[in-house]
């Protein structure tokens, strides 16, 4: 080839190179869009327990879904938890999420990255006992209700910081603990003495009272 032609050929050259280089560039962002699409995907695998299901989503009619508590989705069925003071007042009304297993309770509320302020969930044990938590791969800033075998509210943790492991307790027996996202116990009055009633809720779970 003349050499004349050497600067024009170096010129298409880089112009080539140019292209080819934004080709691989959509080529790999198209490939991390499927990457992600097939994870979403992946969440939707048929389970029988939440633990056959990734990080915070939970095993919802054999399938592998977002938790109600995040998306919101509300049934007839949806168990609900209403607390009421001294006189007889309602404080507060959620819908609720449970935690009855042992494999539930220890997944609880870990890896998610956010909860609605209408939601919370309620772990419920056989009896009154002392019960403690921590906030082990826990995202969100969490209250933690402690609640008697009467249902009424023996002591409350506010504003547990996420992801440590520092045990929280109130010091008083308890057979339910209520988490709801930090702040809301004090904005709506849930303290010591409130009483809490459960609906869509079995009979075996139900307070004594």
């Amino acid at each position: 080839m003349p050499a004349k032609w050497w600067p024009l050929l170096a010129v298409l050259v880089f112009v080539l190179g140019c292209q080819q280089s934004t080709v691989a560039d959509d080529v790999e962002e198209e490939s991390d869009d499927v990457e992600e699409e097939q994870g979403e995907v992946a969440q939707e695998d048929p389970c029988e327990i939440d633990d056959d299901c990734d990080t915070y989503y939970r095993c919802i009619d054999e399938v592998c879904s977002m938790p109600p508590a995040m998306t919101g989705e509300v049934t007839e069925d949806t168990p609900v938890a209403s607390f009421f003071d001294e006189d007889g007042q309602e404080l507060a009304t959620f819908y609720l999420e449970l935690a009855i297993t042992l494999k539930e309770q220890s997944r609880g509320l870990m890896h998610r990255p956010e909860m609605l302020d209408e939601w919370g969930m309620l772990f419920v044990y056989a009896h009154d006992q002392n019960l403690s938590f921590w906030m082990k791969d826990t995202l969100i800033p969490l209250d933690m209700i402690f609640i008697n075998d009467a249902g009424m509210v023996v002591g409350v943790v506010e504003e547990a910081e996420p992801e440590t492991t520092t045990s929280r307790t109130v010091g008083e027996p308890a057979r339910y603990v209520f988490e709801i996202n930090g702040g809301l116990a004090r904005e709506k009055g849930l303290e010591r003495g409130v009483t809490m009633s459960l609906d869509n809720v079995d009979e075996r779970f139900q307070p004594s009272r």
